[in-house]
């Protein structure tokens, strides 16, 4: 197995081992702020990447990347959180061990899901925006890049439609 499949390996468990921490409700959080951080990442990074090139000159499709990935991982975590906080507000799930163990197992599953689907958004965007041979060829050698980009293009679509739904709801409140 190539080091770039191990490294993407090491990541996905993170989230496995993430959504077993904190459970289902903290990471169903992360996974609706997955879906709404590469949404809303859509829309804000090109304006920050435009503003970033023109002020540092540095590489179009490196900046972008690099945009896109800050921008999903900070309201991704920033949803999860606000969930992590309305179930520990709420206790939902610490009266019954039972139900404490299922929702940290169900927490793994999802926690796999949005594992893929991260690492499969911030690949479609690696290969969008090409900044480095090296990279787009070992994506393109990996063993576990296919499963994740598979994962992710289920939100993929979603993207340019949420995103223009957003710009027009924006507009309307202006």
């Amino acid at each position: 197995m190539a080091f770039f499949d191990v490294l993407l390996l090491i990541i996905i468990v993170g989230f496995v081992l993430f959504g077993l921490w904190f459970g289902l409700i903290h990471t169903l959080g992360s996974l609706v702020g997955t879906v709404l951080g590469a949404i809303l990442a859509s829309i804000y990074y090109e304006p920050i990447s435009s503003w970033l090139i023109s002020s540092t000159g540095w590489s179009e499709n490196l900046v972008k990347v690099v945009v896109f990935v800050l921008l999903f991982f900070i309201i991704n975590r920033l949803i999860g959180f606000l969930f992590y906080l309305i179930e520990k507000f709420t206790g939902i799930v610490t009266w019954l061990p039972f139900v404490k163990s299922f929702n940290r197992l169900l927490g793994a599953v999802l926690g796999l899901v949005e594992g893929l689907i991260a690492i499969g958004l911030v690949l479609y965007f690696i290969e969008r925006f090409p900044f480095s041979e090296t990279i787009t060829e070992k994506i393109a050698d990996s063993v576990i890049a296919p499963y994740a980009q598979a994962v992710a293009n289920v939100v993929v679509p979603l993207i340019p439609q949420a995103a223009q739904f957003i710009e027009q709801a924006t507009e309307v409140v202006k």
